[in-house]
């Protein structure tokens, strides 16, 4: 156990598990929205890099869709404005809502065996995405545009901890994907909505104790 604590003091150290937001873009919106749509994140131009083919990776890739979508309508819905899957509705959208979609960019599954027994690095995790928002009623043109990348870099393993993350708890329950793609997707629902609540919070629509702060690719290079 000695040996254990040290090597996730050192680790700890010298690594991080996150995901970050990079690249943003936006232009101006007048209005806060009442809803926001979420739309399933595509997986066609992914580089996937998983030990599934054929019927078990695309079941695998619609349940890292199902993941994401799930995780973003639950945190977007707990703390900036409803938010429900864009297929509820079909056709008819609320006038005064957003709607978010985009796609997976890279997903690395890593080596699950090292990660779940050590972790701290040891078969780590790559999940990358692009994100468009766009005003509901009008989805040619994005207003905003943003990358989230990230990964499970020091995670510890199942020798020395479990989670207790609600969100992870939620989306983990979603069956084929790899438990670390799980926690990976749990981050990048964060900072998506982060992201949102960010530009929301420029324009005045939110208060400073509602605001949440996205972490940027930029902020990592001090940890």
């Amino acid at each position: 156990m000695r040996i254990f604590a040290l090597l996730a003091l050192l680790c700890a150290l010298t690594s991080c598990a996150s995901i970050s937001v990079d690249d943003a873009r936006e232009s101006v919106r007048q209005n806060k929205p009442s809803l926001i749509y979420v739309m399933n994140f595509t997986t066609a131009q992914a580089d996937i890099e998983v030990d599934r083919t054929g019927d078990d990776l695309a079941d695998f890739k619609r349940n890292l869709q199902l993941m994401l979508r799930t995780g973003l309508i639950k945190e977007i819905g707990d703390k900036l404005v409803p938010a429900v899957a864009e297929t509820q509705l079909g056709n008819h959208r609320e006038p005064n809502a957003w709607l978010v979609r985009g796609e997976f960019v890279t997903v690395k599954q890593g080596s699950r065996l090292l990660r779940s027994a050590i972790g701290f690095g040891a078969g780590g995790t790559k999940l990358e995405t692009r994100v468009q928002v766009f005003d509901a009623q009008n989805p040619g043109a994005p207003f905003l545009t943003f990358s989230t990348t990230g990964g499970s870099n020091a995670e510890p393993g199942a020798i020395l901890a479990l989670t207790t993350d609600p969100l992870q708890l939620a989306i983990g329950g979603v069956s084929g994907a790899a438990h670390g793609l799980s926690e990976d997707t749990a981050r990048t629902a964060r900072e998506i909505t982060a992201e949102l609540s960010d530009y929301m919070y420029a324009r005045g629509w939110i208060s400073p104790g509602q605001r949440l702060t996205p972490k940027h690719e930029r902020d990592l290079d001090t940890w």
